[in-house]
């Protein structure tokens, strides 16, 4: 009796525009976006995405990379080494230079905002002394050393600050809407707090050396230290703005 063979034909090709068209691939949902406080009407600032912790290697046949690497760690330890020292020098001849700053204009209107020091081969380099204060808190001793002067040269100035991740979730958009009030509200009020400090206005800068002596200007300094650096680099002809 003879076996029955099994026999498969291929399919007819469907003809194009005949019969049910194939179905397509479903497009894919977009990821849902985060979910983000609008912080409109304040100051903000992005931080910066943070790698990952894990880092590749990098291959090192021939031992170029590590010799690489321990010049560059030797030099960095002796740059930062050289940092140091020239920032300790720069604040001794900041020392030295104030004391002149202040007996030199004293009683006068037009201040200069450097003083020069050279060395002895006559290279220069200027001390400056700019429009920029420190803050403090310690109001009382404006108060003493400035007399009358001081409610017109020095004001407080403030920043308030809130740390949002102590406020509850359903709670962030109303108190950013209505600050002050609703924080008692939605107890979190030990999410916001303030900071405040004591510093000179612009005008002080100048009227300090016709307003005050001396010893006061320096007592001043103590309380309310003026900016100050040293600047090497002075561009052609010795310019500052260059």
């Amino acid at each position: 009796m003879k076996k029955t063979k099994a026999t498969t034909s291929a399919a007819p090709e469907r003809q194009s525009g005949s019969g049910p068209a194939e179905p397509k691939a479903p497009t894919p949902a977009p990821a849902p976006a985060l979910k983000k406080v609008s912080l409109a009407g304040f100051a903000t600032q992005t931080p910066a995405s943070k790698s990952a912790k894990a880092y590749p290697l990098l291959p090192d046949p021939d031992g170029q990379v590590g010799e690489l690497v321990t010049s560059i760690l030797d030099k960095s330890a002796q740059v930062e080494a050289l940092e140091g020292a020239l920032e300790l020098e720069k604040a001794e001849l900041i020392a030295i230079a104030k004391p002149f700053y202040f007996q030199h204009y004293h009683g006068q209107h037009a201040v200069a905002s450097s003083v020069e020091a050279r060395s002895e081969d006559g290279k220069v380099v200027r001390v400056g002394f700019s429009n920029s204060y420190r803050g403090t808190s310690d109001e009382p001793a404006i108060t003493r050393i400035a007399g009358g002067h001081a409610a017109r040269y020095f004001k407080q100035s403030f920043e308030l600050k809130i740390k949002g991740d102590l406020i509850p979730d359903a709670a962030v958009e109303p108190l950013l809407a209505e600050l002050q009030e609703l924080f008692a509200r939605h107890g979190a009020s030990t999410a916001l707090s303030a900071k405040a400090t004591i510093k000179p206005t612009k005008e002080f800068h100048t009227a300090r050396h016709t307003l005050f002596s001396v010893a006061e200007n320096h007592e001043l300094d103590k309380v309310v230290p003026i900016s100050a650096s040293v600047k090497t680099k002075l561009g052609r002809g010795g310019n500052e703005d260059e």
